[in-house]
């Protein structure tokens, strides 16, 4: 009786990892799904009212046809925010600290390509972007 307990549970064990292995996957991947097709702007504060995300959502919201040229995609990893159930995960991925604001700029790659602790114009941001490979190839396709 004690050998086939044994055996049964062993066996849920073994069944049971697929399961956990993919629900450790699936919060590794929240990016993985802008891989290779966004480039991201990921927006961390530890506060909607934050005065340097609010300065930086302006210069976001008068910055649009831009955005979308350089398939841009903004995260608001912030209490709240758009992308806020990501967020934990991501301070711990990129070592950035919870209490403060940080911007974040990655490239289609999923790499970090800028960091700020301040808020950026987004020409600033453009002039990153447009120095890309990647987007330096979409500039001469779209010509």
């Amino acid at each position: 009786m004690g050998k086939l307990f044994l055996n049964i549970t062993v066996l849920c064990c073994l069944c049971s990892i697929p399961f956990a292995t993919q629900a450790q996957n699936k919060r590794e991947m929240d990016l993985e799904i802008y891989k290779w097709e966004k480039r991201l702007l990921l927006l961390f504060a530890p506060a909607m009212e934050n005065t340097v995300l609010v300065s930086q959502q302006e210069m976001i919201r008068k910055s649009q046809s831009g955005i979308a040229e350089r398939q841009l995609e903004v995260l608001e990893l912030v209490p709240g925010g758009n992308a806020a159930n990501m967020r934990e995960n991501l301070l711990r991925k990129f070592g950035v600290e919870a209490g403060s604001y940080t911007l974040l700029l990655l490239g289609k790659d999923g790499l970090e390509k800028y960091r700020s602790q301040k808020a950026v114009p987004l020409e600033e941001v453009f002039k990153i972007i447009d120095q890309m490979p990647m987007r330096r190839r979409e500039m001469r396709k779209q010509d």
